[in-house]
Formats: C-alpha cells, sequence, structure tokens
C-alpha cells in the first residue's frame, strides 16, 4: 500500500446509516398555536359554567367525577394543567427573549430572565398550589378574614408590588406595543389573581364556600387569569417574530454526519477487507 495515502476506514451498512441519521427540525407557526390556545380557554371557561350550574342546580353534585375535573377553582384537574401550561409557555418566551438580549449585551438582559423565572415558579405553584400554604397560618396567626379571608394575598400584593418598582424603568424603555401588551396583560391578570380573590375573599368569609354565587366569582377571576397570561403570550411572542428571522428547534446527534462525496480528495476510502490484505 502506498504510504502516501491516508486511509479512512470504513464500514458501507454504517455508512449508510450515518447518512440516514438526520436532525429533527421543528418549525411552526406561533400565531396559529395562540389561536388554539385562545379557543382551548373559551371551551374550559364553557366547560366550567355548565360544571357548576350542573352543580348547584341539579342532583348530580359530582357526576361520577367528571364535574370537579373542569372547576376552574379546583386544584390537580383539566383548568390547572392547562393555566400551568400556559404559564410555563409564558417562561420560555421569557427566556428566549433574555438569550436574545444577552447576545446583543442588553443592560435589561437579567429583567428579562428573572421574569422567565418568577413565570417558572408561577407554573410550579399553579399546580402545587404552594401559595395557599400562607393562607391558614397568616388567617390563624392574625386573626384576618373579610377581604383578607385568603390571606395569601397580602404576601403577594407586596410581592406585585415589589416587582412593579423594580421594573419600572425596564417597562418604559420598552417599545410602546409591546409596553402596552406587557402592561395590559399584567392588569388583567393581577385584577384577577388579586382583585377579584379580594372580593371572593370577602364573600367566602360572609357566606361560606359551597354555594352558586362564589363559585362564579371565582370563574371570573380564573378567567382573567387565563386570559391575562395569553395577552402575555400573544406580546411576548409578536416581538419574538420582529425580532428573529426564525424561531427553530433542532434535536441532532452529537455525531458528525458523514458524505462520501465530502470527503477530501487526498482521502481514500477503502472496505476494511482491503486493508487487511
Amino acid at each position: 500500500m502506498n504510504p502516501d495515502i491516508h486511509v479512512l476506514s470504513y464500514n458501507p451498512t454504517e455508512a449508510i446509516d450515518i447518512k440516514e441519521k438526520g436532525g429533527l427540525s421543528f418549525r411552526f407557526n406561533g400565531k396559529r398555536h395562540l389561536r388554539w390556545l385562545y379557543r382551548a380557554a373559551a371551551i374550559l371557561v364553557v366547560l366550567n359554567t355548565v360544571a357548576i350550574l350542573c352543580k348547584y342546580l341539579t342532583d348530580h353534585p359530582n357526576a361520577w367525577g367528571i364535574i370537579p375535573q373542569f372547576e376552574l377553582d379546583n386544584e390537580r384537574n383539566v383548568p390547572t394543567y392547562f393555566s400551568s401550561f400556559i404559564l410555563l409557555l409564558a417562561s420560555v418566551l421569557l427566556f428566549t427573549i433574555a438569550a436574545l438580549k444577552q447576545r446583543r449585551k442588553d443592560k435589561y438582559t437579567w429583567h428579562w430572565r428573572l421574569l422567565a423565572i418568577v413565570f417558572l415558579y408561577m407554573s410550579v405553584d399553579e399546580s402545587a398550589g404552594i401559595h395557599e400554604m400562607l393562607i391558614y397560618p397568616l388567617r390563624d396567626n392574625f386573626n384576618m378574614g373579610g377581604i383578607f379571608y385568603f390571606s395569601w394575598v397580602i404576601v403577594g400584593g407586596l410581592l406585585v408590588l415589589g416587582l412593579g418598582v423594580y421594573y419600572l424603568r425596564f417597562l418604559f424603555s420598552l417599545e410602546p406595543k409591546l409596553r402596552n401588551g406587557l402592561m395590559l396583560a399584567g392588569a388583567i391578570y393581577v385584577s384577577g389573581a388579586l382583585g377579584v380573590e379580594l372580593f371572593g375573599g370577602y364573600y367566602a368569609d360572609t357566606y361560606g364556600l359551597d354555594n352558586l354565587a362564589y363559585a362564579m366569582i371565582t370563574t371570573v377571576e380564573e378567567t382573567l387569569e387565563i386570559v391575562g397570561i395569553l395577552f402575555l403570550l400573544t406580546a411576548l411572542y409578536s416581538y419574538l417574530e420582529k425580532q428573529l428571522t426564525f424561531l427553530r428547534l433542532n434535536l441532532r446527534r452529537a455525531e458528525a454526519e458523514v458524505e462520501l462525496t465530502d470527503i477530501l480528495p487526498q482521502l481514500k476510502a477503502v472496505p476494511q477487507e482491503e486493508r487487511l490484505n
């Protein structure tokens, strides 16, 4: 064998296998998917309304476990996981924007990243109900009632106020369309999560939790929260759409793909049998 020739050994079967290996590329139309999320939210609100009407106006308050699965105010059911999912989507979009801002060395990169972390926590909390663990200790130790019957709102309100002050300069640094979208989404979400929750606490403390009127109050509360998150997703996606040429997720194996036609001219590929001879 000529010593000047560099040999690249290969197995024809392996070469075919390598050619067939490829990446998975996911492209999606974000606006179309957002429309489906809005439709899903509307369906869940309608199903919740039907569920609570059946619960309080018919002789089938449980319907073999079906009704609790669609009540917006219940935990660990279909609406809960939907809300957790869209909060997670918001976190993913915020992390994406933070990565984009970091690449451009934007001074507000950390603000985007912190928002992403906050929404990631909110996604977990929506399913786990962590904030509700504050209710009984605060209520029992400080004898709270009325609008503070669900006493976690005190801690939640202070956190919202603190974040609002911290993000004030950041908000006014944004382009008007994005700023208005974020502020509208935040106002809708907070009006449900805190505003209606305060009124719901007063009503629950006065008339109890197990009645149609309170169920309708919680329906308004949860609907506002969902709408606020969906508006946030819309604003974030529209912003990303302007900033990026495309948004694509690639899944690819670490091994380099080899095409025989790409081998450099000075390399000669010979089968293993010839190399042994």
